[in-house]
């Protein structure tokens, strides 16, 4: 039997015009304590000038009755971008900025709140449907009647102890709460704010990038209040966290759905949001080694390999970017993109993969979605109609950092089908084990593709049907769980299909919003949005001439960078855009030497980093974790993005700054004890500790369940 409820509650619309999404109408008088009962533990409850949706594992949200939590828009983007760094103006036509709630039905299956938007030149009927799916879970459908209204705003209550994390990669923030963050996948910038490049950046090219700006969005969010909220749109976001009161919350498209979880913990959230959105693929086990990113052919890099090894670095891949071969240009040395193996730098190249394989070394090369233009791969995509079009029907030339190039079209089945053959005869059929999935987030908003779908909406898309598509390559060459790929630019989704991440192009600095600083950050945001496997470029990719200021990775930063990375999934390097000008693991001998203790202190965590990316496959929790995923109640934990946890019994203080020897930090609850020298440390406490180059600052969590085996693998490498 349903049981259904009907309420009019007869508004009156504001008649003011405000310059924001919302105005606002007359207070709403409804009897007090009114429930709407609807699944079969929800209901709708009116308290003052609120209407909490809840159920018996609490509240999931409050929507004001005072003023709206609905409005909508007509609006058109102005478009400006460079480098895949895009400047947005939003231009809005009319908008439905007053709200009246005429209905709300509950039933036995969902709760439906309807009524109307009006506005200056705007009108349109409106319906809300939250639809119970157990009692931690609901989902929620915004509709819009309108079809031309592609403005979608919602507001919902929070408060000023409420704070906010997620949001996917975030460079520069982890607690997100009085931030104004949006979300579309695009190139991060070179400075992000830290100066004085940012600003060269912009003056020169107008791709410096900001606070928000990210490879790796995503429109999920978790709270203190142990709640979190998924959006399945796709189009560009924002969300207005400034407000102590209420989030709001726009999507430029048209109606909006998603997931609201309430749970008794963070973790719950995250398994909970990762359930529905796709979990990692466990790796394979030659990926528990030192990764070494070297370039310049074979002989080259035969020769870093067997300096590495005599130092005893445990080598398990080498990482050739270069075997497509390179050309040179404005920003340094650039890639060929024809996706061939290069038989002048690596002669016999089969041979060559096949005998590094021979020896326990992995080969891993490189590939991206757009073409050179030359070659006869991108002359057989122009023939075949393979490529993104501009609005006038010609394929789309974009200028990269050097030349122009072409973008697959991956809403073509043709084109997909052709991709993956290339990367099935190419790259695998060569010998390789694995490669960079570069890119994803090039694809210009006003793009024709061969769908009909909107560029704007399927722009976030785009580097998740790039991982879709690399992953059922390796899939149907009969290589799952042998093959790793690993991709940097992403949205909802991008960890089911994906089988690693890295951060894309952190300056070689040790600055907080792009250097050392951020990659740290962005591994905690990350990885409490889903993004479990994760790592960043040692030493950091960016390399920058400049008359003012230089910016060349130095030998402290390339040492502390490894040091951070040792606690990661992946222990890889990269030489960056300009080689010649950073400091490298081969560069002198000392380095060699610290670099290959680097590596046997990351092998030496093997079976501890194997168990939490199983974790990870099971459950979604990242590897690399934030104090608060764990310790939620500490209000400490909220804002601490400088040190991380390892799974959950390995504490991190890394040296974050130049020139320093020590590092101070928080120990939260419990007894942790100081690796290198054994000394215990009672928890809820600020700890200052000696951190000299080789000796991180790691604590483990006495009594813990790995406690005897981190110590016994960890000890043999004190200085």
């Amino acid at each position: 039997m349903f049981l259904r409820r009907a309420f009019l509650f007869l508004l009156i619309a504001g008649l003011s015009v405000c310059s924001g999404p919302f105005s606002n109408y007359t207070k709403i008088t409804l009897p007090v304590e009114q429930k709407f009962t609807f699944g079969k533990r929800f209901q709708a409850v009116q308290r003052e000038n609120v209407l909490e949706i809840r159920s018996d594992a609490g509240i999931f949200l409050e929507l004001s009755l005072t003023k709206p939590f609905l409005s909508a828009a007509k609006g058109t983007q102005e478009v400006k971008s460079k480098f895949a760094t895009y400047h947005i103006q939003d231009r809005i036509a009319s908008r439905c900025d007053s709200q009246s709630i005429e209905t709300v039905v509950a039933s036995a299956a969902d709760l439906k709140i309807s009524g109307n938007l009006e506005g200056a030149g705007c009108a349109s009927r409106y319906e809300i449907v939250f639809t119970p799916l157990d009692e931690t879970s609901l989902y929620f459908q915004v509709g819009l009647a309108d079809s031309a209204l592609n403005r979608t705003y919602f507001r919902i209550g929070s408060d000023e102890t409420e704070n906010i994390f997620g949001l996917g990669e975030q460079f520069s923030h982890f607690n997100l709460k009085g931030k104004t963050p949006f979300l579309l996948t695009e190139e991060q910038g070179i400075g992000r704010g830290d100066q004085p490049i940012t600003a060269g950046a912009n003056l020169t090219a107008g791709a410096g990038g900001n606070e928000y700006s990210t490879y790796t969005p995503i429109p999920f969010f978790l709270t203190s209040k142990n709640r979190s909220v998924y959006f399945e749109n796709s189009s560009y976001s924002s969300f207005d966290f400034s407000d102590p009161k209420e989030i709001t919350v726009e999507f430029r498209e048209n109606g909006m759905k998603g997931t609201i979880w309430k749970e008794t913990s963070p973790v719950k959230l995250v398994q909970k949001f990762t359930a529905k959105t796709g979990r990692a693929p466990e790796l394979p086990d030659w990926a528990y080694g030192t990764w070494l990113g070297i370039q310049g052919g074979k002989d080259v890099v035969l020769k870093h390999i067997e300096s590495a090894k005599k130092a005893g670095n445990p080598i398990t891949a080498l990482w050739i970017q270069d075997w497509v071969g390179r050309r040179k240009t404005s920003f340094g040395s650039q890639l060929w993109w024809r996706w061939i193996a290069d038989e002048k730098s690596y002669p016999e190249f089969r041979k060559f993969c096949a005998d590094l394989n021979a020896q326990g070394i992995h080969v891993l090369g490189y590939l991206n979605p757009f073409l050179a233009n030359e070659g006869p791969l991108y002359e057989e995509a122009v023939k075949k109609g393979y490529l993104v079009k501009d609005k006038n029907g010609k394929n789309y030339e974009i200028q990269t950092a050097g030349f122009p190039a072409y973008l697959l079209d991956l809403t073509n089945p043709q084109t997909v089908d052709w991709i993956q053959g290339i990367i099935q005869k190419n790259l695998i059929g060569a010998g390789l084990s694995g490669w960079m999935a570069d890119f994803g987030e090039w694809l210009p908003l006003d793009a024709v593709l061969h769908s009909g779908i909107s560029a704007e909406v399927y722009h976030n898309v785009y580097p998740v049907e790039w991982a879709r598509i690399n992953r059922e390559a390796i899939r149907k060459a009969g290589k799952e769980g042998k093959i790793v790929f690993f991709t940097r630019a992403g949205y909802s989704e991008s960890m089911k299909h994906s089988t690693l991440f890295w951060e894309g192009d952190q300056m070689v600095s040790w600055g907080e919003h792009d250097g050392i600083v951020s990659a740290l950050t962005g591994l905690l945001s990350g990885g409490i949005s889903g993004i479990s496997l994760n790592h960043s470029d040692i030493g950091g990719y960016t390399t920058i001439n400049n008359p003012i200021r230089d910016y060349h990775r130095s030998k402290e930063l390339f040492l502390r960078w490894a040091e951070l990375n040792v606690f990661s999934p992946v222990f890889r390097t990269h030489e960056g855009n300009r080689p010649e000008k950073n400091h490298q693991p081969y560069t002198d001998e000392e380095t060699i030497r610290e670099f290959a203790r680097y590596g046997k202190m990351h092998l030496a965590l093997k079976e501890y980093l194997r168990s939490l990316v199983k974790e990870a496959s099971a459950t979604g929790l990242p590897v690399v974790r934030p104090l608060y995923l764990h310790y939620p109640n500490d209000i400490k934990t909220h804002t601490i993005q400088r040190e991380f946890l390892l799974g959950e019994e390995l504490l991190v203080l890394p040296v974050l700054e130049k020139g320093e020897s020590s590092v101070d930090g928080y120990l939260p609850e419990g007894e942790w004890e100081h690796v290198w020298t054994g000394k215990s440390y009672s928890g809820k406490t600020t700890v200052s500790v000696k951190a000299p180059l080789g000796e991180p600052a790691i604590f483990l969590k006495k009594n813990g369940t790995w406690y005897e085996k981190l110590k016994a693998a960890l000890l043999p490498l004190k200085r």
